[in-house]
């Protein structure tokens, strides 16, 4: 058996297993679009009809070696969300003075 055929078998387990848990979940048709690739209709929170798209992709490498395994991926993912939240708060921080200091510059007048 070749990598591939492995591969491709352990991708049809998987959206199959994704499959079931859709239906079951969401109680949605799910209509399998491409090998790996899966859609549920949805309606959005505005009434909207809507498609969620899920892929099930294998990766060639994934070696927590090179850093491009899951756990490593999900720790980059985390520090740059944690990044991108502490440099909002900051901004937050610095609106905030500035609209102090020109709301007592108001009252002094």
């Amino acid at each position: 058996m070749t990598q591939k055929n492995i591969t491709d078998k352990l991708r049809a387990e998987f959206t199959k297993d994704l499959m079931d848990y859709l239906a079951n979940k969401y109680d949605a048709d799910v209509c399998q679009t491409a090998a790996g690739t899966v859609m549920i209709p949805c309606v959005d929170e505005a009434g909207e009809g809507r498609w969620v798209k899920f892929s099930v992709i294998i990766p060639k490498v994934a070696d927590e070696s090179e850093g491009n395994d899951g756990y490593s991926l999900a720790a980059d993912y985390k520090l740059k969300l944690d990044t991108k939240a502490a440099k909002k708060a900051e901004n937050e921080r610095i609106s905030a003075e500035k609209a102090a200091k020109r709301a007592a510059k108001a009252a002094k007048t």
